[in-house]
Order: C-alpha cells, then structure tokens, then sequence
C-alpha cells in the first residue's frame, strides 16, 4: 500500500506571491467557501440539535443544560480575543492562520463526537461529562474558525474579491444550516433504528468527517499573500496596544455593533419563530416553512450581494437593504390571513435583508486594510475574533431577549394565556424592527468606502518599497 505524508501534502509557502490583478481563481474561491459550509454542518447541529439531545436524549436536567450552555458561551466569548491575538503573533512556515485550520479541526471533530456521546452513568457523572466535552468542543471551534476568517484579508486586498469570497461563506453557511435542519432527523432515525443515542453519535461522525475535509480543503487550496512580518521579539504590551488600535478603528467599531445587533436579530427571531408559528398561527407545519426559508433566503442573498454592494458599497447599500428589511416586516402583521403572502414577503424580506449576512465579512476585511494603513499593524486575527464575539455574544442575547420577555408574559407551556400570545405576536415583529433601526445607526458610522481605494493603493506601494 503506497503511503501518503498529509501534511507534506498540504505544505504550501506561508506566503504565496500576491496576484498582479488582486483576482482570485475559482477554485480557491470555493475552497473558501468550503469552510462555512464544513464549519455549519458541525456547529449548526449544536446550535440547533444539542439542547434536545441533553434534555430527552441523554436525560440531563433542563436547569443544568441552561447554565452549562450560557456558561460555555460566555467562556467562548472571552477565548476569540485570544485566539485572535495569538493568530496575529503567529509565524510558522505553514502560514498564519492555516496552522490553526490544519491542526486543529480533527480534534475539534473528535470533540463534538463526544459531545454528542451519551454514557451510561449518574445524573451528576453526565452533568460533569457534557460540561467539559461541551466547553472543550466550543474552545476548539473558536480555534479553527477564527483563523479562517482571519483568512480572507490575507487572501486579497481587492473590495471586489472580498465580496465575492463573502458570498461563497454565505452560500457554505446557508447550505450547512440547510443540510444540517433537514437531514439530521431523518439520519438519527436511519443510523438509530429506534435508538436516538446511536443514532445521534453516527449522525455526528458523518458531519464531523465531511467537516474536516472541507477545511482540509481550505488548507491547501486558500494562500496568505499578504501577511505583515512578525518581529521575532515580542513587545511587552503588544496585545493591549493592538486593542487600544482596534478601537479606534472606527469602521471595525461600526461593523461589530452593526454585526452584534444583526445577530441578536437573528438569535430572536430563530428562538421566537417556533412560538409564532404555534400559539400566534396555530399552525405547527409553519415551522418547517418559516425557519428552513431563513437559510433559503441567504442563497439568494448571496448570489446578489456582490453586484449590490459593487453598485451600493458597504454603508449605503447596508443602509438600502435594512430599510426594505423594515418595509417587509412592518406589513407582515396585515398579511396574517393569508399564509401565501405572508411567507412570499417573509422571504423576500430575508433575501433583502440577508446581503448584511455576507456585507460583514468584506466590511470586517476592509477595517484590516484601514487598521493597517492607520496604526501599521493588520492585525488580522485580533479584529476578526471582535466579529466572531459578535455572533456568539448577539445570537445569546436575542434568545435571552426572548425567554426573559416570555416569562414576563406569564407564559406557561401547558397554559398558553391570550395575553402571553400576543406578547409572541408583538416580539415576532418587534425585535426584527429594532434591531435593523439600530443596526442602521450603527452602519452611518462606517465611512471606510470612499477612502477604501486609496489605503489599498498606499499600502501596496508600502509593501513594493519594502
């Protein structure tokens, strides 16, 4: 049997020779996508399978599954920072961020493998167990993912291409929630043949192998062409001076509140659809059409965004695409009556509304730039890892939004009272509405288009004066 060296494989230059006119090929454009769609698959039947599976699977009680996921969401806040000050410190000859990818997604897999094994031991003994696979499997994805997007401004400087790599995550996220929501059941049931604790582990394998492929994939196939040199002496206050920068990047500020306030949106209306959909509709298949349609949605907001923000650039086109966010929300409440229109603007409006989903991750590579050009220091890891705090931090608040408001209804589940339907109703709406008036406050304050040529003009004659 012919045997094969993986990593002498994959080994490519930690820097690759930036291309004359900043395109990027097919291939690499989908290798990068690859990774949101290999990231998704793992961490999306976390998000949206994992609570069950503690709950009536693995028979753990609810309080202890709620502290132990807020705790292990608060832990996984406090590591990105980290992980993103360790990426901007590194310098290895496998690169700066791919170290992390290649090294670190097979025992993330292995993690999230455990975390979904159930063994047969006290109630206290399962506590323990979920509690350390849990929080390990949320620090190693922190660890691989990110690096990853940490990637994409060492990728290319072109504001074109950034747009295009943003939309191929759009589409590798979106087709990893899809795949994930629609398939895992019917896979539990295959591989569990009654036995959802089977069924589960082996559903988990499947995912957890495809996953590391794909960010195999991402190794090899994804190159760092620019990448700011590490001075082999590391300065005392280094990190804090990198912070102390970051906030004063006034774009990256923009674009984490605008990004927080995008995932608190998100986190409300995904923990608020189900109640929607039962106690406001009366109607449990709506489920299966209103949150699916949310992933949906994002396949054809990638496929427009591009061209969208080319015509519109990140502030204006941000600003557009919330307002007719808004227009279709405010109308839904009159369209209730009829289910066909309601899910056709439903959809529309998160089709608009999803080009903020993609607008993220070129807006968050274009502060990189701007930190660079203003400070001399890229900072790739540090200002990414502000993005990836965002997403946790705003997908928790929106479900707690929801919970803390639902208790105050008085909503019990084996009572549903009028007055706690209709304050469903209301944050079914609410929420979204302002969310977006905020987010569009937010976004006024990133005024990175205009002079966004200009830095990359500047520091690319930096870099051929070196």
């Amino acid at each position: 049997m012919q045997s094969t060296n993986l990593a002498n494989e994959l080994l490519v230059p930690a820097a690759a020779a930036p291309q004359a006119d900043g395109k990027l090929g097919f291939r690499e454009k989908i290798s990068y996508g690859l990774g949101d769609l290999g990231s998704n698959l793992m961490w999306e039947i976390v998000g949206s399978f994992l609570l069950y599976f503690y709950t009536d699977v693995a028979l753990i009680p609810v309080a202890a599954t709620g502290t132990l996921i807020l705790v292990a969401r608060i832990l996984d806040s406090i590591i990105d920072p980290v992980i993103g000050g360790m990426v901007d410190r590194t310098n290895t000859k496998y690169g700066r961020s791919k170290p992390y990818i290649l090294f670190g997604i097979i025992p993330f897999a292995i993690m999230l493998i455990l975390t979904f094994t159930s063994p047969d031991i006290s109630v206290t003994g399962k506590i323990i167990y979920a509690s350390v696979t849990y929080i390990i499997a949320g620090l190693l994805y922190s660890l691989v993912n990110v690096p990853y997007g940490a990637l994409m401004p060492m990728m290319t400087r072109s504001g074109d291409e950034k747009n295009q790599l943003s939309s191929f995550r759009m589409v590798g996220m979106a087709a990893g929630s899809i795949i994930v929501t629609a398939l895992t059941t019917p896979m539990v049931e295959f591989f569990g043949g009654g036995n959802e604790k089977t069924g589960y582990l082996f559903t988990t394998v499947v995912f957890a192998v495809l996953s590391a492929i794909m960010f195999l994939i991402v190794y090899k196939n994804c190159k760092e062409r620019y990448v700011e040199p590490v001075s082999a002496v590391k300065q005392k206050g280094a990190l804090l001076q990198t912070y102390k920068s970051a906030f004063k990047n006034t774009p990256w500020v923009a674009t984490i509140l605008f990004s927080l306030l995008l995932f608190v949106r998100t986190g409300a209306i995904v923990s608020i659809t189900i109640y929607f959909c039962l106690h406001v509709l009366h109607n449990p298949r709506m489920i299966s059409i209103l949150l699916p349609s949310l992933y949906v949605s994002i396949l054809f907001s990638a496929a427009i965004t591009p061209a969208f923000l080319r015509k519109f650039k990140q502030r204006k086109g941000n600003i557009i695409a919330n307002v007719c966010f808004m227009i279709g929300v405010a109308i839904m409440p009159m369209l209730e009556n009829n289910m066909t229109l309601f899910v056709g603007v439903w959809f529309l409006a998160n089709v608009i509304g999803g080009i903020s989903s993609g607008a993220v991750f070129s807006m968050i590579a274009n502060s990189v730039d701007y930190n660079e050009w203003k400070f001399n220091k890229k900072a790739e890891g540090t200002l990414y890892a502000g993005y990836s705090f965002a997403t946790k931090v705003g997908m928790a608040l929106g479900s707690a939004v929801v919970g803390y408001t639902l208790a105050m209804s008085g909503y019990n589940a084996e009572n549903v009272t009028p007055e706690a339907s209709s304050a469903i109703n209301v944050l079914f709406f609410a929420i979204p509405l302002v969310c977006t008036v905020l987010q569009i406050i937010a976004v006024s304050f990133y005024k990175l288009d205009a002079i966004h040529p200009q830095v990359v003009r500047e520091l690319e004659q930096r870099r051929s004066a070196v």
